[in-house]
């Protein structure tokens, strides 16, 4: 008796999930468009992966993993650029942001040298305190020593 009740709780439930739409497949062209505008990350979601970034970047170039240092680099970058569609008000600050954010880096990491990387890292988060003042968010200032990245591929 337990058995059938359990297969028919089952198949209650197997029929409420078929009977659910999925607007990806069923929905018109208009309403797709309005969920996937609902789920487009917002800048604080990208900055969250940003502040992991900042951190690994960090780490990575002070143990001396350079490659992953050099990929921390374009990882950041890339989320700027997303920023930058995603956020067509920041766009400007954005822009500004890549074109003075990342001075001296492709040296440092080119020679593997810690205290040019150190040098840009500091000119880094001076372009990351004025993005933030610039877009009403002076209060937050990444730190000057971060700490430790969450990447498995650090010590």
């Amino acid at each position: 008796m337990r058995s059938v009740m359990i297969i028919m709780l089952l198949s209650l439930q197997l029929n409420v999930h078929a009977s659910e739409t999925d607007w990806r497949k069923q929905a018109n062209t208009k309403e797709k468009l309005k969920h996937l505008i609902q789920v487009i990350p917002s800048t604080s979601d990208i900055m969250f992966q940003m502040g992991e970034r900042y951190k690994n970047f960090y780490w990575a170039a002070k143990q001396g993993k350079w490659e992953f240092t050099e990929y921390q680099m374009e990882e950041i970058q890339g989320l700027v650029r997303e920023l930058m569609i995603t956020r067509p008000k920041r766009k400007a600050t954005a822009q500004e942001f890549l074109q003075t954010g990342f001075r001296g880096f492709e040296d440092a990491i080119k020679h593997k040298n810690w205290q040019k990387f150190s040098r840009a890292f500091e000119n880094m988060r001076g372009a990351c305190v004025q993005c933030h003042a610039d877009n009403d968010h002076s209060f937050i200032i990444p730190a000057v020593h971060p700490a430790k990245g969450g990447s498995p591929a650090l010590d």
